[in-house]
Parts: C-alpha cells; structure tokens; sequence
C-alpha cells in the first residue's frame, strides 16, 4: 500500500494549517513540535492579544512586507484575510477591527485562537507529538523518506518543514529549519533582521 503520511514539522500557525490541510486532502498527519505546546508563538503575538491580520486591501498590504514581499501575490490570492476569518469563525472566534485596520479577536485572548487551531486539527484526526523535536529529514533514491526525531525514524511520503526562522528561541524559532533544508540540499540566503508587517 503507498504510504500517504505526510509530516509537518512545527506546530505553529503555518504548521498546524499545513496539517489540517494535508489531512483535508486524505493524508494521514502527523504534526511534531519541539515544544511542550503547539502555538507558543501566537500566544504571545499582539502582546497576547493575537493581531491576526489587517484590514487593508491587498495591493496596500502587500506593501507592509517591504520590497521583497511580491512573492506572497499568489499565496494570497488564494488564501487571504476573508478565508483566514471565516475560517476562524468556524470555530467560534469572532473578530474585531481596531486603530489602523488591525484585526484582533473579540475575546482580546490569543489563547482562543490556539484552541481553534487545535479543534480544527482534531476534527481532521491530525496527530500531533509534542516535545518531539526532528533532528533530520531523511532521503533515500532522490526523494523524502521520513524524519529522524529523538533517535527514532518517521516514515513518510512528503515532509512539511513550518519551523519558522530563529526570531525567538523560547517559542522554537532557533533556525533548525534552516539547517535541516540545508542538509537535503538547499540553499539557505543569509538572514537579516527586517522590520515587516509594520501595521500603524
């Protein structure tokens, strides 16, 4: 039988929306996290209120990424602020517009959207492993095998790598992710810090 795993590393915002996704799409997904909860990072976004996004239109937003951020046009002319909030309305966070266009939810508790992301995971019967941090992702004949977690081997048929950059090393952002797609061949551009998203 193929074997349809595929694994997401980090259990972030874009990691536990890549597995839900992927178990949408008739995968069976398992979700590691290094940490000893998914989420930390939202938790302490919008000093713990959760800005979720923005109200601006698109051409206006897509100019608080500064001049690299052209390349997020096709992402989000698939998925943007309307899917994102439906989406949170679906498991009961509603949401609320303040000062320069910035959206928060109604509860001010960047918990609530923690929780709407777990539900949503539940509901497509995401495992999730936390305290699992991946050491490496694993090749065999030209293509991903699987990851190695822990001394111990993951098999699967695609990995999702979400770990996020190394902005902040208490919620998992140590750049691992870095070096992990380094190690399978690709080419990591030296980082800088940048001032983005800059929402008045």
């Amino acid at each position: 039988m193929e074997n349809k795993t595929v694994i997401v590393v980090g259990a972030g915002a874009g990691g536990m929306m890549a597995a839900g996704r992927a178990a949408e799409s008739d995968a069976s997904v398992l979700l590691l996290e290094k940490t000893e909860q998914p989420g930390k990072k939202i938790l302490i976004s919008g000093k713990t209120r959760c800005n979720l996004t923005n109200s601006k239109e698109l051409d206006e937003f897509m100019t608080m990424y500064g001049a690299n951020g052209h390349f997020l046009y096709r992402a989000f002319n698939h998925y943007f602020r309307n899917e994102l909030l439906e989406f949170l309305s679906r498991y009961g966070v509603e949401t609320k517009t303040e000062r320069g266009g910035r959206i928060f939810p109604v509860s001010d508790n960047a918990e609530d959207v923690v929780k709407a992301f777990k539900r949503y995971l539940a509901d497509n019967k995401v495992q999730i492993k936390n305290g699992t941090g991946v050491d490496e992702i694993l090749l065999g004949n030209g293509r991903v095998t699987g990851v190695r977690a822990g001394g111990k081997t993951y098999p699967a048929a695609a990995v999702i790598l979400t770990t996020g950059g190394a902005s902040y090393p208490a919620t998992g952002s140590t750049g691992d992710g870095y070096r992990m797609a380094a190690e399978i061949g690709h080419t990591i551009i030296k980082t800088a810090p940048f001032g983005w998203c800059r929402w008045s």
